[in-house]
């Protein structure tokens, strides 16, 4: 094992310390792709008749908003939300129940890009 200079411990760049060590940290990429209303998005893709209304991805009149769209969002509709005040906000919301193993599969296709 060989030591390593307090110089090459460092950001070539900015000088901080490095946390991550390997030969190729200088040609890696990362990307943050946010895919906000995930779900919601999904079933509008899956769904095209869905394209211009408000859906809710959630269920049942005691439970929560998992996420919704921007129509949904539009008029109060909130990720969290009790089901019963998204639907008193958007009583005119399509409800889908969760699909998880079809997000699951979906959020597999976009890591891979």
């Amino acid at each position: 094992m060989t030591a390593v200079s307090a110089d090459e411990r460092r950001c070539r760049s900015c000088g901080s310390p490095r946390l991550i060590r390997h030969p190729e940290l200088h040609t890696l990429s990362i990307a943050h792709i946010d895919c906000d209303a995930f779900y919601a998005a999904i079933e509008k893709r899956d769904n095209p008749e869905l394209a211009d209304k408000p859906v809710i991805v959630g269920g049942g009149h005691r439970g929560v908003v998992s996420t919704c769209c921007y129509v949904a969002r539009i008029r109060g509709v909130r990720s969290a939300m009790p089901m019963f005040k998204a639907m008193s906000l958007c009583p005119e919301a399509v409800v889908i129940k969760p699909d998880m193993a079809k997000y699951a599969a979906v959020g597999r296709e976009v890591r891979q890009l």
